[in-house]
């Protein structure tokens, strides 16, 4: 039976061709036995047995369609009488009919072989996977759902009214590509799901993954769907036995984190103890060498705490000024001051990038780097954003740099090794470029799309509580306030994507702006510096320009500064430069100078970077 309907199917498609090209030539003919002149016989008629055969048959259409039109030609000629202007009737005629014979057999062709092209990329995909067209019926069923299922193709090819899903559920039901169809996938256009099927596996049962998309035609409507089905059976018993080894062994490591813990008390009581009771130098000596190593103990214990803890939270947009304030929360600062400049910097990184600034901030505060100063800043570039956190200390010598982000005993880098693990589970990078005898510099670099700048405000403290004046870096919401203070200076407006902008409050008031400008071939301009006129003579806008230099220090910075204020930028590190050196952007601003400078009362300026 199955051998016997494409037969079938062959004699009647033949047998069409055969009556429609008798009826059209018979038509031809008949008109002219009629007398009808040959160029009022249609010969488009001619053209469906052709269109058909070139269909059915493109190997043979167009060797079809030259018989007929060679027919169409002989008959005509035959059975008109004579006129010289005959041949230039019908031949075109003729050929009209083998051009399209030709080209519906090219086109069939071609599309015939982008199908079977299609067929073969379905039938040969490692994942089981079918195909349903518009009306829900199976247009494709490879090998490796025929191995998975049992069911050959021939059973469900053609067939709709859920037959698919019977192997999988014994009964007909919609499955994720009939879902597609009935628009449940939205905006989502994957549709995904898990579920169990008992009597795979011999009867054992399977975990399978079952993802469905559709399939679109020209105009971008559904014209049908596919759906892969995988079993991931060992990928989920494999997930379930390592999430089990993990609790255990982080059951385990707590059972003997505790049980050394309480053994080093006792340690610490015991070397305690000792202290007291013996005076000699040579004993205290070694009793400080077994503090220093139980210390040591304990480090390496807390380390192994925080470990257990990385990676068990997904990673999350962290604000990073906020995170580094809580990162000095509890840290003995003494006399070393700590200055952040990353407002409205956010990163996607792991929750425990607190932990990341603790360390580097301890590194800094260690005894005997002699730090006084620590600077926390970002730095655009082309590889992505780089937070710098520098101090003014001894600096790290370049043997030690090499091996800072290795486990290792403590020496330089307490705990960056840890911190660099941090970092690494999005992608993060961390680097030391600081120059000995100058302090150190680590670069945390931000690759493209992990970082961005917030819209909304961050949670900051008051870095000086109870004082009058702060100085700070205004959140995207306030540059409103900052437009209201410029609205009589030079109509400057502030713009979210491109400035930073510094201010001085007193009280909540703001006394002095300052802005730097990121143009688009990267060079910063400095402008905007403006202090009401109730407010001058108080030093509010030497606070706001120092700020804005130390958070901008990592890019050069250039000016146009008012010739009387030459002097108070100077103070800053800026020089006066000739006007062709300052980058085009910053120039074409100020075309109505027209690059002639002799006169004017403004001076161009430039300052390197660099604190």
């Amino acid at each position: 039976m199955k051998i016997g309907k494409p037969f079938a199917r062959a004699r009647n498609r033949i047998a069409a061709i055969t009556i429609l090209a008798a009826l059209t030539l018979g038509g031809n003919l008949l008109g002219l036995l009629l007398g009808a002149p040959p160029g009022l016989l249609p010969s488009l008629p001619l053209s469906i047995p052709i269109i058909l055969a070139s269909c059915w048959y493109p190997r043979r259409g167009t060797l079809f369609a030259l018989g007929l039109a060679a027919v169409y030609a002989v008959t005509v000629f035959l059975l008109s009488p004579p006129d010289p202007l005959l041949p230039f009737t019908i031949l075109p005629r003729a050929v009209f009919l083998v051009l399209v014979g030709g080209v519906v057999a090219l086109l069939t062709t071609r599309l015939r072989e982008s199908e079977q092209q299609m067929q073969d990329i379905i039938e040969f995909l490692p994942d089981a996977t079918f195909a349903i067209d518009r009306e829900g019926k199976v247009i494709a069923w490879n090998r490796a759902i025929e191995e998975m299922t049992g069911v050959k193709k021939e059973a469900v090819l053609n067939r709709g009214n859920y037959e698919h899903a019977i192997p999988f559920y014994g009964k007909r039901q919609p499955l994720l590509a009939d879902k597609i169809l009935q628009g449940e996938a939205g905006d989502r256009k994957i549709l995904v799901s898990e579920t169990t099927i008992p009597h795979f596996r011999d009867g054992n049962g399977a975990h399978i993954r079952f993802t469905a998309a559709p399939l679109l035609d020209a105009n971008g409507n559904v014209a049908g769907a596919i759906e892969s089905i995988r079993d991931v059976s060992d990928q989920v018993m494999m997930e379930t036995a390592l999430k089990n080894a993990s609790h255990q062994l982080n059951t385990l490591a707590g059972i003997l984190r505790t049980d050394l813990a309480n053994r080093l008390a006792v340690l610490y009581g015991h070397l305690s103890v000792g202290v007291m009771k013996f005076d000699d130098p040579a004993v205290l000596s070694f009793i400080d060498d077994l503090h220093d190593a139980a210390n040591g103990i304990r480090r390496q214990i807390e380390i192994s705490r925080a470990f257990r803890e990385i990676g068990r939270l997904p990673p999350a947009w962290m604000p990073v000024q906020e995170t580094v304030r809580k990162a000095a929360v509890g840290l003995s600062f003494g006399s070393v001051s700590l200055e952040t400049w990353t407002e409205r910097l956010e990163v996607f990184a792991d929750p425990h990038l607190e932990t990341v600034f603790t360390h580097l901030l301890e590194n800094a505060l260690a005894p005997g780097i002699g730090a006084s100063r620590i600077v926390v800043t970002y730095h655009l570039r082309p590889d992505g954003c780089a937070i710098v956190v520098e101090d003014d200390g001894t600096g790290i010598p370049y043997p030690e740099k090499e091996k800072l982000f290795v486990q290792r005993e403590e020496s330089f880098g307490h705990g960056l090794f840890l911190a660099h693990e941090i970092l690494a589970i999005t992608g993060i990078t961390i680097r030391e470029t600081g120059i000995p005898g100058e302090g150190a510099k680590f670069e945390i670099l931000i690759p493209p799309g992990g970082y961005r700048f917030s819209e909304t405000s961050q949670t900051v403290e008051d870095p000086q509580p109870g004082s009058h004046l702060v100085v700070r870096e205004l959140r995207s919401p306030e540059f409103a306030l900052a437009n209201d203070v410029w609205r009589d200076y030079h109509g400057v407006t502030a713009d979210p994507t491109r400035d930073r902008i510094f201010a001085t409050f007193c009280g909540e008031r703001i006394v002095s702006l300052a802005r730097c400008r990121r143009h688009s071939d990267g060079s910063m301009e400095v402008d905007g510096v403006f202090t009401p006129e109730p407010c001058r003579g108080r030093g509010y806008s030497r606070m706001a320009v120092a700020a804005l230099v130390v958070a901008c220090h990592n890019d050069d910075l250039y000016m146009y500064a008012v010739e009387s204020l030459a002097g108070f930028y100077a103070e800053f590190g800026f020089v006066s430069i000739p006007e062709r050196d300052l980058p085009s952007p910053i120039r074409e601003r100020y075309t109505w100078a027209a690059g002639n400078m002799e006169g004017a009362e403004i001076r161009p300026m430039h300052r390197r970077a660099g604190l």
